[in-house]
């Protein structure tokens, strides 16, 4: 199975507080760490480091920065024929602060200023044989491009912004999965604990992108989606670890389910893959670092603690 990713690649710098914070004083943080990251190039690294061949369609700039990204997908196996280097623009790196007295996280991005509304990868070379496309909505038309060279291709989005391209892309695709504020927005709802409310935000989902299986994520609880024409949710896997970096988890979900239905596993089953293999990570620091052992994710699996129930009023 040939697998190609598409979208976003940035530097990412973690640091650690036990505390909110502080406008106006100097804040202390401890446990920095470095790595590559963005949501398409996360996944891609999730895929390559469980054995699948995968190439990254993206850009970064031709600095420090996007020299380490390179450097780092190169190590991880990732194909990078795609990837482009761009003089005009600089490598985006985003800052993310880690509150670990109350499990929350900031992030700060930082990009040049073409790089937001419809941005451009550059010179892109497209091939064909694809059998899954997996995009974060970043590069419109160039994931259009992608599609069209690759008709037969399933194709994955990780919906997490609303704006006119993301909305386009989410009426092409096979697969949207999508997060709570996404679904949330682009139906006027809100979802929370009522059955007979998520099902309504999901019948709107359903009414607005009729192509595609949907998946909502929504946090601890797990996954909003449909079985057998019922509205159901996949519960979040408990590892019973506690929770140390939520930063990428919602990247590794797209990355694990992505491999999962490449290598065989039917929708739901890739679904407990993913939603085991992203609740790991968060007991792991780092974003993209924190990607569990495929042999972890296959252990737990085994355990029979990940499964499929009805969501009703109790769920949680």
């Amino acid at each position: 199975m040939r697998i190609a990713c598409i979208g976003n690649a940035v530097y990412d710098i973690t640091v650690s507080s036990n505390k909110p914070l502080v406008e106006g004083v100097r804040n202390s943080f401890s446990g920095a760490g470095f790595t590559a990251g963005g949501p398409a190039s996360n996944a891609a690294s999730v895929i390559a480091r469980y054995g699948s061949p995968v190439d990254f369609y993206g850009r970064v700039g031709n600095d420090l920065n996007g020299q380490y990204v390179y450097n780092k997908m190169q190590s991880e196996n990732i194909n990078l024929e795609h990837l482009y280097v761009s003089n005009e623009v600089m490598t985006p790196f985003s800052f993310v602060i880690l509150n670990t007295s109350a499990d929350t996280r900031t992030i700060c991005t930082v990009r040049d200023e073409i790089d937001y509304g419809t941005p451009k990868i550059g010179n892109v070379q497209y091939e064909t044989g694809y059998d899954y496309i997996l995009t974060d909505g970043k590069y419109v038309e160039e994931t259009i491009k992608l599609i069209e060279k690759n008709p037969n291709a399933k194709t994955v989005i990780d919906a997490g912004r609303v704006n006119e391209g993301v909305i386009t892309l989410c009426r092409l695709v096979n697969y949207i999965i999508c997060s709570e504020d996404f679904a949330n927005e682009v139906t006027g709802c809100v979802i929370n604990d009522d059955y007979e409310n998520n099902r309504m935000v999901y019948e709107k989902m359903k009414a607005l992108f009729p192509k595609a299986a949907i998946t909502i994520t929504v946090g601890s609880r797990g996954q909003i989606i449909e079985k057998d024409g019922e509205v159901i949710v996949n519960p979040a896997y408990n590892s019973g670890r506690p929770i140390v970096d939520t930063n990428a988890a919602g990247d590794i979900f797209h990355g694990a389910f992505t491999y999962a239905m490449a290598n065989g596993y039917d929708y739901y089953e890739a679904l407990d893959f993913a939603g085991t293999t992203a609740s790991l990570s968060i007991t792991k620091p780092g974003g993209r670092d924190s990607i569990p052992e495929l042999e972890e994710v296959t252990q737990a699996l085994n355990r029979g603690t990940s499964y499929v129930k009805k969501l009703n009023h109790k769920a949680s």
